[in-house]
């Protein structure tokens, strides 16, 4: 393992005409390059370069020659997103509405205080809204088909 202070001396002082561009620092912990975070997590890098384009939250920081950092923050939304699609089966709009609304980490340990709700909670008030309008697009149905059994 690389130690914190080898990346933040190595890749992220300014270095000429690049240093505006990559001004965000990784936050504290350790960092995963894109190979690592893949292995951990039994995928393929393409498919975490093609859930950065797909979750706005996922937002792993770069070094100046490209390179993906992800952060514990950015492994627990990878989490999140790899159980939502691969294990739950939603689709990639679906898990984008859940981690949108629920929150982007999975549930800690919990300390008794009501925060955010939990990404199975965000998950399943949003299928009994998806049931409603499932039902509300049955009763408009139903009642357009009786209405052409008449003519």
């Amino acid at each position: 393992m690389i130690d914190q202070s080898y990346w933040q001396c190595h890749f992220f002082s300014p270095q000429g005409k690049d240093k505006d561009m990559h001004g965000k620092k990784p936050q504290s912990g350790r960092v995963y390059r894109i190979g690592e975070a893949a292995r951990a997590l039994n995928l393929q890098t393409s498919v975490l370069r093609f859930w950065e384009g797909e979750f706005p939250m996922l937002q792993p920081v770069r070094t100046p020659k490209g390179q993906r950092l992800y952060s514990e923050k950015d492994m627990e939304t990878l989490r999140t997103i790899r159980s939502l699609l691969h294990e739950q089966g939603m689709t990639i709009e679906g898990a984008r509405r859940v981690l949108s609304h629920g929150g982007a980490a999975l549930p800690a340990a919990s300390s008794g205080e009501d925060s955010a709700p939990s990404p199975a909670a965000a998950a399943n008030g949003l299928l009994m809204d998806i049931v409603q309008e499932l039902r509300e697009l049955r009763a408009m149905l139903a009642a357009q088909s009786a209405g052409e059994e008449r003519i």
